[in-house]
């Protein structure tokens, strides 16, 4: 079955509720931000007394406290970002499509696109987020590709970064493939906790430069969407479900899954190889892999 709507994507009606949501998110997180702010203070003024043991602990609890403000302040801003510009787009004075949590992203570091993936066991079992087509089609050239910002940042565990013509020398086929998309700069930044590395967070920017803060900035974001939305529990502090917008806001993989079923079937393969088979074509069409996979869902279009 071709999914026929958004899903779960709120429509003008229902728009104020989820940016109050939003709201109160954000609320939520600045006030996480200020009493993680009241802790490393009363600890930075402990650490100046005691046995030195105490002060390097106290030391220590501070700046873990500070990292902790920066993230809740930090996803507030994404949140009371994401929430003006679902605003508008319901006032009829933003853009004409509903804006994605992506778009908050990108805006929030001052570039025009940005993606998030989390990574699987397998290649069909990733999640991508991503701000708009750009984004989309620059996480579908590294998967057809096998190279890029992103899979270095994995493979490497650190923040990648590269404009200008070390797009071409860094990553010969990705390079001047994305170049052909008007991306210039590219910066990747993993997402990780205790257990290891999950996921990337990407940003694409037509500039040829890109500042170090703009560097600065994506780590902090990272951070942000790592601890206080992907590894947040999953219940609020009055047992409500939280409702995180991030990867739940397109229908985009249960699109392409559906079609790689399809070409399993098709082809009598397993879905990974179907699902790079549909990334192949879409490369080959430069059209996005959804386009392609709605194709063949409606049976308009077969990978012979």
């Amino acid at each position: 079955m071709v999914p026929s709507g958004p899903g779960s994507v709120p429509s003008h009606d229902d728009a104020a509720a989820v940016i109050a949501r939003l709201r109160e998110r954000a609320a939520e997180e600045r006030r996480r931000a200020a009493r993680a702010a009241e802790i490393a203070a009363r600890y930075e003024e402990q650490s100046a007394a005691g046995p030195e043991h105490l002060r390097s602990l106290r030391t220590r609890m501070a700046v873990l406290h500070r990292q902790m403000q920066i993230r809740h302040r930090t996803s507030a801003a994404l949140h009371e970002v994401h929430a003006t510009r679902m605003a508008a787009w319901a006032d009829g004075r933003g853009p004409a499509f509903r804006p994605v949590f992506m778009s908050a992203v990108a805006a929030a570091m001052g570039v025009d696109s940005a993606a998030a993936t989390l990574r699987g066991r397998r290649p069909a079992a990733q999640v991508t987020a991503a701000s708009d087509a750009i984004a989309r089609a620059a996480y579908d050239l590294e998967v057809a590709l096998g190279e890029g910002p992103a899979v270095t940042a994995m493979t490497a565990g650190v923040p990648v970064s590269a404009d200008g013509g070390s797009l071409r020398d860094r990553w010969p086929l990705y390079g001047p493939a994305i170049g052909e998309l008007g991306v210039r700069a590219v910066i990747a930044v993993p997402l990780r906790h205790a257990a290891g590395l999950f996921g990337t967070l990407c940003i694409y920017s037509p500039e040829p430069v890109l500042p170090d803060r703009v560097v600065a900035l994506a780590g902090r974001v990272a951070d942000a969407v790592t601890y206080t939305m992907l590894l947040a529990p999953d219940s609020t502090a009055d047992g409500g479900v939280r409702d995180e917008p991030l990867f739940g806001e397109s229908d985009y993989q249960a699109v392409v899954h559906q079609a790689a079923g399809m070409v399993a079937v098709q082809f009598g393969c397993g879905i990974d190889d179907a699902e790079h088979l549909l990334r192949a074509r879409a490369f080959a069409d430069s059209k996005p892999v959804e386009e392609v996979a709605l194709s063949v869902l409606r049976q308009e279009t077969r990978l012979d």
